[in-house]
């Protein structure tokens, strides 16, 4: 069935970018040579993976400084231990949003202790549950308002592509990045640090990533996840327009059958929509769309299948209930009207 499907939720099921499938072949022709070592071939990868280092730095402001990792999720870790280590005489009191991406909590979860000041404040630049950009201004001013100095981490898992992430760098020490919600590869992300911040290392090991991460570095996929990011960021504005139209026509329609559209009242990133449709939990609805041809997912993501409601839309005050039946749609830049009409009749019937 995988020909005749559509995903019709990017964030959880993305068709792979052309960049990305260019670069990833590209790296598996001839010899592979790690990104150390001094043959000149060694070298060329050497530079190839600073210069989309660069190009990542670029794109979030060129204020701080990245470095690669497996996903988004080590991202997270590395970013909460990490600070934590150098900020140990202080304190290890966290603060953490209740709606930030589940991998961050848990960190917090792990790490976090009660002792001393709070030293981190975390939450998510965007919440990829229902789409709703956080009021970055307002955050940072209550955080350094109501504590002294505390490091600040921003989570911009599906940001890039659909809001500014050099705006994002505006107010955050540390950044966590993902690559596959824009269709960039899994197996790579990225930890955005400013210039100035002390982080000790999350893996240790033989120098890669300058001292900062052991592990040999996929130069293949750094390639792919960096000029995936470029581009959709450069189409940022000509995609939006694009969704804002399309998820205005979803949403209408799903209002109109005795639906409902969560933080709909609220600003929120485009084309993200999360809809509750009265009936079936969840998984019965995604049942129904997967027979017509559509893949989406449920609000609660990561944490579906272990049969929880969103811990997001439980934060909002939603009952379990009504948060077990939540839909996210998150489009596609090549969703059509005739895509969208068939998701729309397939949804309500």
């Amino acid at each position: 069935m995988d020909g005749d499907s559509a995903s019709v939720d990017m964030i959880s099921a993305s068709t792979l970018h052309p960049l990305a499938k260019e670069e990833i072949i590209a790296s598996l022709e001839g010899n592979q040579h790690r990104a150390s070592g001094f043959s000149e071939p060694s070298f060329l990868i050497s530079q190839q993976l600073e210069n989309r280092r660069k190009d990542l730095e670029n794109l979030l402001g060129n204020n701080g400084t990245i470095w690669f990792t497996s996903s988004a999720d080590e991202s997270a870790t590395w970013a909460i231990r990490g600070l934590l280590s150098t900020n140990s005489k202080n304190g290890n009191k966290i603060e953490v949003k209740e709606d930030a991406h589940i991998s961050l909590i848990n960190a917090v979860k792990r790490y976090g202790g009660d002792s001393g000041k709070t030293v981190i404040a975390a939450a998510s630049a965007l919440d990829i549950e229902t789409g709703r950009i956080l009021d970055l201004e307002s955050w940072n001013n209550d955080v350094i308002t109501r504590y002294e100095s505390p490091r600040k981490v921003l989570d911009a898992r599906g940001a890039i592509g659909r809001i500014s992430v050099t705006e994002i760098s505006h107010f955050a020490d540390v950044i966590i990045l993902d690559s596959e919600s824009f269709g960039g590869p899994m197996g790579i992300g990225a930890l955005w640090v400013r210039h100035g911040v002390r982080i000790q290392p999350l893996i240790e090991g033989s120098g890669q990533e300058k001292g900062r991460r052991g592990g040999t570095v996929p130069v293949g996929l750094v390639n792919a996840f960096v000029k995936v990011a470029i581009q959709v960021d450069e189409n940022r504005i000509r995609n939006t327009k694009l969704w804002n139209k399309l998820h205005d026509k979803l949403e209408s329609k799903i209002l109109q059958h005795g639906g409902e559209i969560f933080a709909a009242d609220q600003e929120r990133a485009p084309g993200i929509t999360c809809l509750s449709l009265p009936g079936s939990p969840a998984e019965i609805f995604l049942q129904h769309l997967e027979e017509r041809g559509f893949i989406a997912a449920p609000s609660s993501g990561c944490t579906a299948t272990a049969g929880k409601p969103s811990h997001v839309l439980t934060s909002m005050g939603i009952d379990k209930e009504t948060a077990l039946r939540a839909i996210r749609i998150s489009l596609q830049p090549d969703t059509t009207e005739e895509t969208l009409g068939n998701l729309i009749d397939a949804l309500l019937n």
